[in-house]
C-alpha cells in the first residue's frame, strides 16, 4: 500500500522550480524540466482499502546555505528501506540508511520526496528546501522606515514626527513619538541611536535615550537620506545633501554629536546605503536622459565610481517599455552581499509622435521597474540589464526590503497602494499585498521574516502583515497611527486629501491600471527633470516644470493652455486614463480649459488645488546663510535691471503670465521655438508663456523643450545678454541661481 504523509517541516510555497541558477532561458528551461520530472516521479497510488500503519516521518530543514551539509532524517518512520529523491535530479536509494547528508552547490528552491517502505507498505513525505548563499552582509540603507531588532521607527513628514514601535506577534506596540524639526524624510537606527534627516530645517536630529541633539547642516542643503555606520568608538551618520550634491558625516561618540566633514557626491543625491565593501552608495534621484546613476564612494580614501543603469531602447508593448530608470531612492543590498536592487520608475523617452511617430499613452509613459546589479570579476557592482524587471499595471516602485536570507524581495508600489513579493531565486513574482494605505514608501521585516511592516505615509499609519501564509490575499493584522492624541498635521484634512489624490494611481477616478499619478512627474511637487513628447496631445516637446508657488504664477503649462489647477481634470481623463473627479455633465460644460471655470464643481478637484497651493519654493543654497545675496549676485541683479528682464519676468513672481485686455494669453516668441516645439491646443504655437525665474537653481536644463543645458546658454539664446562681458554674464547667472521666492 502507499500512504502520502505530511512533512514535519513547513511547506513554504508550491514547488515552482527544482533549483535556481544563473541567468538565461536555457537555465530556466532546465529548472522547469527538473521540477516537472520531480513532480511526476512523486505521484503514488493510494489504496484506500488497506490499513494505514506505516507513516513517513521526516526531520528536514527548510533553509540551508550553499555547500553546507544538509541532513534529512527519516528514522522516526521505523521503515526498512528509504529512497531520497531530490528536486535537482539526484536519487539516493533504496537503502536501509534512514538518514541522508548532502550538499547543494548553488542557490535555489529544491523540492524533495522521501519514500519509506516496510514489507509491502509504502509511504512518502514531501517538502521544499531553500538553498541560499551564506549571509555575509547586514543591509543598511536610508528609508522612511527603519528597524533594529524588534523595534522600528517611521517618519511622518506631514506632522514633523517620528513614531517608534515594536513588533510582538500579531501586534504593533507604540514605544513613543518624537517631535522633529521641519520636514523629516528618513530615519536610521544604530546601536540604540536614532538619526532623522529633517529636510526643511536642514538639521540632523540625533536621539539617544532622553537626550536629543539637533546638528545643523549647511543652510538650504535639503538633507534627505541618512544611514548609520558604527565602529569601535561611536557611529558616523552619513547624510545626503540634495541641494548641494554632497554627503555630510555627523559623528556621534562620547564627545557628543557634531558635523565633522562634507564630501562631494553627485548631482541630486537622494538615498544612501552601505555596501558590503564598506563603501557608501548614493543614488541620483532624477536621472539624466542617458542613464540612471549610483555613486560608490570610499569615505576613507575618496575613491569614487559611478555605476550606471542603462537606458532601455526597446519599443513599448503590453508589459514593458523603454526609457531611463529615474526617481532612484533606495539602494538595497541583499544579505548575501551578491546582489543590489534599485526600485524606481522607468520614464519612456523613446516614444512620442515627434520622436518616433507613436503617441505616449497612460500605459507607456511610466512604469515601475527594479534594476539589479551584481559584482563583476573584480568585485565591482555592475548592472545585469537582462534582469531588469518591469511591473505591469504599476507606476513607481518606491522602496523595498530583502528577506533575512535574501531569497525574497518586497517592493512598495507607492501610487498603487500595494507591495509586490519577488522570489529572488526563481526570479518570478510570488504574491502581492493589495489595498495598503495611501503611498506606501517604507518596508521592514520583523520576527524572522514572518511579519512585514508597511509605512502608509499619506494615511499616517503603519500596517502589519503576515508573510507566511500566501494562500489568500494578505490582510493587515494590526494598524498603528503615526499621529498621537493632541498631535496635528501641517496640512489641513482637505489639503491631505488633495495630496492623496495627487499621489494615487489605485483610485480609478484619477488613473487607469495603476500607472500615471500627478506625482509621477511631480514627486514632492518638484519636476522629474524630463522632457516629454506631448505632440500627440496637440502640444510638443515640453520640459516638466516644478509646481512650487504655481498658484501665484498665472496660467499653466508652457503654452498657457490651462487657467486653473482644476483643468488638470482634462489630463486625468485624457492622459492618465482616469474616469474623472467631476460629474460628466459638469465636465462637458467646462471641457474648454480656458472657458467656464471648474472650480467649485468638484470637492476632490478643489482639494487637489488646495494641496498644490501648499507647495512652496525651497530656499536657494546659493544665498548667504542669512538669506542675503552674495556680492556677485548683487552685481548680477543690476545687470538684470539694466537689460529690462523684468519687462517679461515682472513683479515678485517674476512672470507676466496671464491674459491680455482681450482675454488672450500673453505669449512671447524670444527665438527659442524649434521644430519640436509643436503646437498649442492643436493650433499653431505663436509663443511661450513666461516662466517664473524662481527655482532656476535646482533645474538641470532650461526653456520649454529643455534644449538649454546651462543658464549661460539661456542668456545667449534670448539675446541682449550677449552685450555683457563673460564676467558680467557670470554675475547675472549668480543672481538667477539665488532666486527662490524671496523678495530682494
Amino acid at each position: 500500500m502507499t500512504r502520502l504523509a505530511p512533512c514535519s517541516c513547513v511547506l513554504l510555497v508550491a514547488l515552482a522550480a527544482a533549483c535556481g541558477g544563473d541567468d538565461g532561458a536555457a537555465d530556466a528551461a532546465t529548472h522547469d524540466a527538473a521540477a516537472d520530472a520531480f513532480a511526476d516521479a512523486s505521484v503514488d497510488a493510494l489504496d484506500a482499502d488497506d490499513p494505514l500503519s506505516l507513516e513517513a516521518r521526516v526531520d528536514a530543514p527548510t533553509y540551508a546555505d550553499v555547500d553546507a551539509l544538509v541532513r534529512f532524517d527519516a528514522s522516526a518512520s521505523d521503515a526498512a528501506r528509504y529512497t531520497f529523491e531530490l528536486g535537482d535530479g539526484r536519487v539516493f536509494g533504496p537503502t536501509n540508511a534512514a538518514t541522508l547528508e548532502v550538499r547543494f552547490e548553488r542557490p535555489g528552491r529544491v523540492g524533495w520526496r522521501i519514500l519509506v517502505e516496510r514489507g509491502e507498505e509504502r509511504a512518502s513525505a514531501r517538502g521544499l528546501l531553500t538553498v541560499t548563499l551564506p549571509r555575509t552582509h547586514t543591509p543598511s540603507e536610508s528609508g522612511t522606515l527603519a528597524r533594529e531588532g524588534a523595534r522600528g521607527a517611521a517618519v511622518y513628514p506631514d506632522a514633523n514626527l517620528v513614531t517608534r514601535f515594536e513588533v510582538a506577534g500579531d501586534r504593533l506596540h507604540l514605544v513613543d513619538r518624537v517631535a522633529t524639526p521641519a520636514g523629516p524624510r528618513t530615519v536610521a537606527l544604530s546601536r540604540g541611536l536614532m538619526a532623522v534627516a529633517c529636510q526643511d530645517a536642514a538639521v540632523l536630529l540625533v536621539v539617544r535615550g532622553d537626550e536629543r541633539v539637533e546638528v545643523a547642516l549647511p543652510a538650504a542643503s535639503r538633507p534627505f537620506g541618512v544611514v548609520g555606520v558604527p565602529d569601535g568608538e561611536g557611529t558616523s551618520f552619513w547624510v545626503t545633501l540634495q541641494a548641494l550634491g554632497e554627503l555630510a558625516e555627523v559623528r556621534v561618540d562620547a564627545e557628543g554629536a557634531r558635523l565633522v566633514r562634507r564630501i562631494d557626491a553627485l548631482a541630486d543625491p537622494r538615498g544612501v546605503a552601505v555596501a558590503p565593501s564598506g563603501e557608501l552608495v548614493v543614488t541620483r534621484w532624477r536621472s539624466p536622459d542617458e542613464r540612471g546613476e549610483l555613486l560608490f564612494v570610499d569615505a576613507a580614501t575618496g575613491a569614487r565610481r559611478v555605476a550606471p543603469l542603462a537606458f532601455d531602447p526597446r519599443e513599448s508593448h503590453d508589459t514593458e517599455h523603454g526609457g531611463v530608470p529615474s526617481y532612484l531612492h533606495q539602494a538595497l543590498f541583499s544579505p548575501t552581499g551578491r546582489e543590489l536592487a534599485v526600485p524606481s520608475l522607468q520614464a519612456n523617452l523613446v516614444e512620442g509622435v515627434f520622436r518616433d511617430g507613436r503617441p505616449l499613452t497612460f500605459e507607456t509613459t511610466v512604469r515601475a521597474v527594479v534594476s539589479y546589479l551584481e559584482p563583476d570579476d573584480e568585485g565591482a557592482f555592475v548592472e545585469r540589464f537582462v534582469r531588469r524587471k518591469h511591473f505591469d499595471n504599476r507606476g513607481l516602485a518606491a522602496a523595498g526590503v530583502y528577506s533575512s536570507r535574501g531569497d525574497y524581495l518586497y517592493l512598495a508600489m507607492r501610487g498603487h497602494r500595494s507591495v509586490e513579493r519577488m522570489d529572488v531565486l526563481t526570479r518570478t513574482q510570488a504574491g502581492a499585498i493589495l489595498g495598503t494605505g495611501h503611498a506606501p514608501d517604507g518596508l521592514a521585516l520583523f520576527d524572522d521574516d514572518r511579519r512585514l511592516v508597511v509605512n502608509a505615509s499619506l494615511d499616517g499609519r503603519l500596517e502589519l502583515y503576515d508573510t507566511v501564509d500566501w494562500s489568500t490575499p494578505p490582510r493587515a493584522l494590526d494598524v498603528l497611527p503615526l499621529l498621537g492624541e493632541g498631535d496635528a498635521t501641517t496640512l489641513s484634512e482637505v489639503e491631505l486629501e488633495g495630496k492623496r489624490l495627487f499621489n494615487d494611481t489605485f483610485d480609478v477616478r484619477v488613473a487607469r491600471d495603476g500607472y500615471v499619478a500627478c506625482a509621477h512627474c511631480h514627486l514632492d511637487g518638484d519636476s522629474d527633470h524630463r522632457v516629454w513628447d506631448f505632440t500627440g496631445r496637440g502640444e510638443g516637446l515640453r520640459r516638466t516644470p516644478p509646481l512650487f508657488g504655481r498658484m501665484d504664477h498665472g496660467l499653466f503649462h508652457w503654452s498657457a493652455n490651462f487657467d486653473e489647477v482644476q483643468d488638470f481634470e482634462n489630463d486625468i481623463r485624457a492622459h492618465q486614463g482616469g474616469r474623472g473627479l467631476m460629474r460628466d455633465d459638469d465636465f462637458a460644460r467646462t471641457a474648454d480649459t480656458l472657458g467656464p471655470p471648474k472650480a467649485g464643481l468638484s470637492a476632490e478637484l478643489d482639494a487637489l488645488t488646495a494641496y498644490v497651493a501648499t507647495l512652496v519654493e525651497p530656499p536657494s543654497p546659493h544665498r548667504a546663510a542669512d538669506g542675503s545675496l552674495p556680492e556677485e549676485a548683487a552685481r548680477g541683479r543690476a545687470h538684470f535691471v539694466a537689460l529690462a528682464c523684468a519687462s517679461c519676468h515682472a513683479g515678485d513672481v517674476l512672470t507676466d503670465s496671464g491674459l491680455d485686455a482681450e482675454g488672450r494669453p500673453v505669449l512671447h516668441d524670444v527665438g527659442t521655438l524649434r521644430e519640436g516645439s509643436g503646437a498649442r491646443l492643436g493650433e499653431p504655437l505663436t509663443g511661450i508663456d513666461t516662466p517664473t525665474l524662481h527655482g532656476l537653481w535646482h533645474q538641470p536644463r532650461y526653456l520649454h523643450d529643455g534644449h538649454a543645458t546651462s543658464l549661460e546658454d539661456v542668456l545667449l539664446a534670448h539675446g541682449g545678454a550677449d552685450a555683457l562681458t563673460p564676467a558680467e554674464r557670470a554675475d547675472l547667472v549668480a543672481y538667477l541661481r539665488c532666486l527662490d521666492g524671496r523678495v530682494d
